[in-house]
C-alpha cells in the first residue's frame, strides 16, 4: 500500500500508545497503575452535565455554525477580556473539537513547505507532528535541565524561514511556567522578527505559585491563544477547545473546519457554555486536590535514589530525570517505561516523546490510593534496576 508521504513522516502519539499498552494489560487481567494519562480523574461537574441534559431535552441536536454557537464564542471572548484585559469579540473565536483540533487548524492555515516553526523542549507530543503534516519543519529549542525558556535561547534559532513560535505555559510535560518578564521579552523578540506566536494555555487554571500570564496581554495581532474545557472542567471526552486570534485568521480557520469536522458537538458546546459561565468552585476544588497530590508525589520521588526533578509550578505532571537509573540493558526512556509497565505494572510516558531523552512523565491526575501504590511499585522497579547488572525483570518478584 502506498500512503501519502506526509503520513510516513509523523509518529503516532506516545501518550496514547502508553494508554493502549496499559489498557491491553488490564484486559489480560493485570492490575496496572496508570500514571500516564493527561486527563483529570474527576467527573465532569454536575451543573455542566445538567446543561447537556437540558440541551438534549430541548432537541439541540442539529448542526451549528462551523465557528461554534455564538453564545459560547462570546463567553470565551469575554473570559479573555475579563482576565487579560483584551478587546476580543465572538468574531475572534473559533470553537473546535478540543485544543488539539484548534492547533491543527492553525498549522494548516499558516504553515507551508519551507516554513520553520520553533518549539521549545520539552514539548507536547503533537506540536511537531502537526507542523510536519502541514508541510513545514519543526525546529527545536533546547532549554537545559531547568527547562527555563528565554528570549536569548529562541533568538539563536530564528532564521529567514522562521514563521512561528509555539509556547506552552504551564508546560506539558515539565509543569514550568513563563513569568511576565520572560514572556514579554519573548513576545518582543517575536514582534521584531514578525513571527506568529501560538500560545497553548490549556493548564492555565492549574497553577501552584504565582499567576498565569497570557501572551495576549502583550499582543493580539500576532498571538493566537489556544485553550479548552478539557482540563479545567474535567471534560476531556466532550471535545471542546478554542482558538482566539485575529478575525481574518479566524475566518480562514473556520473555512478549513467547515470542510473537516464542520463543528464540535452541539451538546458539548452547550455544556462548555455552562462551564465557562457557571459556578467556578469546581476548578478551585480540583486545584486544591492536585496540590495535595503533587506534594505527596514530590515527597516520594525525593526518597528514590537516582531520580531528579524540577518542581512543577503548574499542570498535574512531574517530569523526573531517570537516566541515572539506566543499566546495561535499560538504556533509554522507552525501555525504562516498558520495563516499568511489564515488570512493575506501572505506566509512565517516556521522555523522548516530549523531546527529552532520559526523562519520564508522571501524571498525578489520579487518586491518592493509586498514587501510593504506583510510587511504591516505581520505587521497587528502580531499586531492582540499580541492584542487578543483568535484566532486572529476571529478578523482579513480589511486586
Amino acid at each position: 500500500m502506498k500512503l501519502a508521504q506526509r503520513v510516513t513522516q509523523i509518529t503516532p502519539s506516545a501518550t496514547m500508545a502508553v494508554k493502549r499498552a496499559a489498557d491491553e494489560l488490564k484486559r489480560q487481567g493485570v492490575n496496572v497503575i496508570d500514571l500516564g494519562p493527561g486527563e483529570p480523574d474527576f467527573p465532569t461537574p454536575e451543573h455542566i452535565k445538567r446543561a447537556a441534559e437540558e440541551a438534549l431535552a430541548q432537541n439541540f441536536t442539529k448542526y451549528t455554525a462551523e465557528t461554534g454557537i455564538w453564545e459560547l464564542r462570546d463567553a470565551i471572548a469575554q473570559k479573555y477580556n475579563r482576565e487579560y484585559n483584551t478587546r476580543y469579540t465572538a468574531e475572534n473565536v473559533l470553537v473546535t473539537s478540543g485544543a488539539k483540533h484548534a492547533l491543527y487548524n492553525i498549522a494548516v492555515a499558516l504553515f507551508e513547505p519551507g516554513d520553520e516553526v520553533l518549539i521549545p523542549v520539552p514539548y507536547w507530543v503533537s506540536f511537531p507532528e502537526q507542523i510536519k503534516l502541514a508541510g513545514a519543519r519543526p525546529v527545536f529549542v533546547p532549554t537545559g535541565e531547568d527547562f527555563r525558556l528565554t528570549a536569548d535561547l529562541i533568538r539563536e534559532h530564528v532564521t529567514q524561514h522562521t514563521k512561528a513560535l509555539i509556547l506552552n505555559s504551564p508546560n506539558n510535560p515539565a509543569g514550568t511556567v513563563l513569568d511576565r518578564q520572560r514572556l514579554q521579552a519573548i513576545i518582543e523578540l517575536a514582534q521584531r522578527h514578525k513571527l506568529w506566536v501560538i500560545y497553548d494555555e490549556c493548564y492555565e487554571k492549574f497553577l501552584y505559585e504565582g499567576e498565569h500570564i497570557s501572551a495576549v496581554e502583550f499582543d493580539t495581532e500576532r498571538v493566537i491563544a489556544v485553550s479548552s474545557a478539557s482540563k479545567t472542567y474535567a471534560m476531556t471526552g466532550w471535545r471542546v477547545g478554542w482558538s482566539v486570534a485575529p478575525k481574518e485568521l479566524t475566518r480562514a480557520m473556520a473555512a478549513i473546519q467547515s470542510h473537516t469536522t464542520s463543528h464540535p458537538s452541539s451538546i458539548s458546546q452547550k455544556a462548555a457554555l455552562a462551564a465557562l459561565t457557571g459556578d467556578q468552585s469546581c476548578v478551585t476544588h480540583m486545584l486544591v486536590e492536585y496540590r495535595r497530590r503533587r506534594e505527596f508525589v514530590l515527597s516520594e520521588l525525593r526518597t528514590i535514589e537516582g531520580i531528579e526533578f524540577t518542581v512543577p509550578q503548574g499542570t498535574f505532571f512531574v517530569f523526573p530525570k531517570v537516566a541515572r537509573c539506566f543499566n546495561g540493558h535499560i538504556q533509554n526512556s522507552v525501555e525504562f517505561a516498558r520495563y516499568l509497565l511489564e515488570s512493575a505494572h506501572v505506566a509512565v510516558v517516556p521522555g523522548v516523546a516530549f523531546g527529552a531523552e532520559g526523562y519520564v512523565r508522571i501524571s498525578y491526575a489520579t487518586s491518592m490510593e493509586q498514587l501510593r501504590e504506583g510510587l511504591r511499585r516505581l520505587r521497587k522497579g528502580v531499586v531492582a534496576l540499580r541492584s542487578f547488572g543483568v535484566r532486572a525483570q529476571d529478578h523482579f518478584v513480589n511486586l
